[in-house]
Order: C-alpha cells, then structure tokens, then sequence
C-alpha cells in the first residue's frame, strides 16, 4: 500500500507542476529543474504521509528512492495524459 501512495502523489503532481510552469512561465532546463524540485517536496511529503519518515531516523537513501519513484510516476502520468 506504502508503494500506492508514492505512485498517486506523483501522477497529482503532473498537473502542479503543469501549473507552476505555466504561471511562472519557464521551459527548458528551469522547467526541469522545476519538476526536480516539486518532486523533492512531493517525495517528502509522500514519506511523512506514509509514516516512513520521522525526522528520527531520516536516511537519505530512502528520500532519494521516494524521490526518483515519484518523478517516475510523474513522468509516466505526463506522457499517458499529453499523448
């Protein structure tokens, strides 16, 4: 169940950062950039919500795995909605 939520956090989070690109108006490598960083708060956010992540025993490795699972999913949701 712990794996649903990093997946549902970062298909929501295709169309916050859609918004976010479009209201600060970047492209390119800030858009990139852009996505990198919403996927950090997400992926954070992600572990919090899913009780994997206490400030206790907070380990890079495991924000970091969150992290890429969550731009994936992003990514994967992005291509499958815009075509």
């Amino acid at each position: 169940m712990d794996q649903a939520v990093y997946w549902l956090v970062g298909a929501l989070g295709v169309p916050l950062i859609n918004w976010l690109k479009k209201e600060l108006r970047v492209a390119g490598k800030a858009a990139v950039w852009l996505t990198l960083g919403v996927s950090v708060v997400l992926g954070a956010a992600a572990l919090l919500l899913s009780q994997e992540l206490s400030w206790a025993d907070f380990t890079p490795e495991n924000l970091l795995g969150v992290i890429g699972q969550v731009l994936a999913a992003a990514t994967l949701a992005y291509k499958l909605l815009m075509g």
